[in-house]
């Protein structure tokens, strides 16, 4: 059984990256105590967790607030990730396992599947299958110095909730980018994963500012 602060954690870590507590909102702790039936202990410690992972700001004598980012945040996240991710998936071709494949297709069937079905709150669940689907990536590439650093970009609250700005037609165009990296890294073509994956981020980081 999760450990109470553990539980407030991935609650509130869900709602970030899913848009779902917007940025600059104040995490008032006696509401997230009722909110979640625990004591300020287990608040304080997810809140110190979040905070360590950029996703929270905590301000002396005001509080804790969602984490706000500016254009020049983003900005530098989506260089570093277009610098960064690229390498990983050309990696991923010449070093992917047949389970790592495996379940980058499962993943692009689940994400598939979700767009078309669109049950209630599928944006979030596809943000959270993308994010999946990328992590699965860097672990394909089997440089534990990348992933490190490059996982801890991915997990940006205005990386995790960009699928919230996506109208119908990005979306599609996102999954089947996710299908020609997968084949990529099927047949081992690290030139074609890495461009893939290129013009993948600089279209969402395009998206986004469009937005």
């Amino acid at each position: 059984m999760p450990r109470p602060s553990e539980t407030v954690y991935d609650a509130l870590k869900s709602l970030i990256q899913t848009g779902q507590l917007a940025p600059g909102e104040h995490l008032v702790e006696d509401e997230l105590c009722a909110r979640h039936e625990v004591s300020r202990t287990p608040v304080r410690n997810a809140l110190r967790k979040l905070s360590s992972e950029d996703l929270v700001t905590i301000k002396p004598h005001r509080g804790a607030f969602v984490a706000s980012w500016t254009d020049d945040d983003a900005a530098e996240v989506m260089t570093l990730r277009s610098m960064l991710e690229p390498h990983a998936a050309a990696l991923a071709a010449q070093r992917r396992t047949d389970d790592q494949l495996a379940d980058l297709r499962g993943l692009c069937g689940h994400m598939e599947t979700c767009e078309q079905d669109r049950p209630r709150d599928f944006r979030d669940e596809l943000a959270r299958l993308n994010h999946e689907l990328h992590l699965t990536t860097l672990q394909a590439a089997a440089s534990p110095r990348l992933y490190n650093i490059t996982a801890t970009l991915t997990r940006a609250p205005l990386m995790t909730g960009s699928f919230q700005f996506y109208g119908d037609d990005q979306l599609r165009r996102s999954l089947r980018e996710h299908r020609d990296l997968v084949d990529a890294i099927a047949h081992r073509d690290a030139p074609a994963a890495h461009a893939v994956m290129e013009a993948h981020l600089r279209l969402a980081y395009r998206t986004m500012l469009t937005k």
